[in-house]
């Protein structure tokens, strides 16, 4: 009989390797991907670091630029012991405004806010006043206390009815009497200059907030529509209040929500050293992402094909081991029964085909037994011996062997011989396969007509003793 345990030890080898091989390399695919993940996300993180000091270097020695530029044309005007030369003031204005064409409007206010010219139009009653406008009021309260050069906060444009945000500059006398005030409307796409289209990774945003949640710039810039929203009141979200959290660091990196307040982006903040404005730069996680599935899908790629390589493999060890095992058990049964055929086995043994149960072989011992020659029995079929079975009852009892669900049967009946008479028998019969793939049943057959005897003779000796035990009950 074939050891069942010795089968199953290899299946059991190949089944525990394979997992193993798929936990390392799900294991090893895990950690490369988190340490991958943490090296670019590092890279990106340091790049934008770059990108944030770089642009807040530039804007704030421009503002120093311009802060020199206004001082020196404020100084200009207040040459003079005399009131405020207002053709002379033009010819200053003007040239500043041509010097620094990047600037939109340069225009110099009265200290009741009345703008008294522009770069390019001279005095005129015609020009528009600031006395109503409450955030002119309370950035000329914040000039005469605080430093003389500051960035306002955004305004809707007296004269051109646009958000404008003014560099702001007070002029004063040799007393610190006001003079005027002077205002330069800043660029709306000042930060385009900063604007790295070259630089990987590639950024979403790039702004400058005042230290009250005023945006001061933002490039690319946002629609018409919603500058309104955008400029006309104090940012809200998770980057203000971070700011305000952490008293407005000189340097901030962190996650939060986008501008469109969906997509997370990572943002790397700047103060500017001079002025009370923070850059912050955007990059949204989707550029992470994508920089990392550029270094990660091809070892991605290899380690999923190896893992369909190695399930692959499995299912087809799997195959051929039950191919196997079932052609060991087989040639196993089938070395048995040569063997025993080859040594003439004291048991009658007959093999017949498993379509039409015609008879194909006989050992001797079974062709003494029944009295036919080999040439006679093949012209038999095997319930031509066993007149007792009839064929429905035989096909049921040998479908179990044609399924493959049993190895063998074991049944008894009466076995007829040549000279028409019978005898008891117990029959093991067995379903093997030839080398050419051919099937066919092998029939051992047992003699019991002596133990049935034997049945016979005891049951006729209690005979007797059972009918006394009978009567006295």
């Amino acid at each position: 009989m074939i050891n069942a345990s010795g089968v199953h030890h290899p299946k059991r080898i190949l089944k525990y390797a394979a997992t193993l091989l798929v936990v390392a390399l799900l294991a090893y695919a895990t950690f490369l991907i988190s340490q991958s993940w943490r090296e670019v996300k590092s890279d990106q993180s340091s790049q934008l670091a770059t990108i944030a000091d770089l642009s807040e270097i530039a804007i704030d020695t421009y503002f120093t630029q311009l802060e020199i530029g206004m001082q020196n044309l404020g100084a200009d005007l207040a040459d003079t012991h005399k009131k405020l030369d207002l053709d002379r003031a033009f010819k200053l204005v003007s040239r500043f405004q041509g010097l620094h064409t990047e600037l939109g409007n340069v225009m110099l206010i009265r200290n009741d806010g009345q703008i008294l010219l522009t770069g390019t139009i001279a005095n005129s009653p015609a020009l528009p006043t600031l006395a109503n406008d409450s955030s002119f009021m309370k950035f000329r309260g914040e000039l005469l206390q605080g430093p003389a050069f500051a960035i306002g906060q955004p305004v809707m444009g007296p004269i051109d009815n646009s958000w404008v945000i003014s560099a702001r500059y007070v002029v004063t006398d040799q007393n610190g009497k006001l003079v005027c005030i002077l205002s330069a409307n800043l660029p709306g796409n000042m930060l385009q200059r900063y604007w790295a289209d070259s630089t990987i990774p590639k950024i979403a945003a790039l702004g400058l907030v005042r230290d009250d949640g005023y945006l001061v710039s933002r490039y690319p810039e946002p629609d018409v529509a919603s500058m309104d929203n955008m400029y006309g009141k104090p940012a809200e979200g998770a980057m203000i209040e971070y700011l305000r959290a952490n008293n407005y660091p000189q340097h901030g990196q962190v996650e939060m929500r986008g501008s469109d307040g969906k997509a997370t982006d990572l943002r790397a903040m700047r103060r500017l050293q001079h002025y009370p404005a923070t850059l912050f730069v955007e990059m949204p996680m989707s550029e992470i992402k994508a920089a990392w599935w550029h270094k990660m899908h091809v070892p991605y790629v290899l380690m999923a094909l190896l893992l369909a390589g190695i399930f692959a493999f499995y299912g087809m060890s799997l195959r051929r081991r039950r191919t196997w095992s079932m052609a060991q058990r087989r040639e196993e049964l089938r070395r048995n029964y040569e063997q025993a055929l080859q040594e003439r086995s004291p048991n009658e043994i007959f093999m017949f085909d498993a379509d039409t149960l015609q008879f194909t072989y006989a050992n001797d011992y079974a062709l003494e037994s029944i009295g036919y020659s080999l040439e006679q029995l093949q012209k038999k079929n095997m319930l031509s011996l066993h007149p007792e079975l009839g064929i429905e009852s035989f096909a049921a009892m040998i479908e179990p062997l044609r399924r493959g669900e049993q190895e063998s049967i074991k049944y008894q009946t009466v076995q007829a011989r040549g000279n028409g008479s019978t005898y008891s028998v117990e029959v093991n019969l067995q379903l093997i396969t030839s080398d050419d793939g051919g099937e066919g049943f092998l029939a051992i057959i047992n003699d019991i007509t002596a133990l049935r005897q034997a049945d016979e003779n005891i049951r006729a000796f209690n005979a007797p003793v059972e009918r006394r035990a009978s009567k006295r009950k």
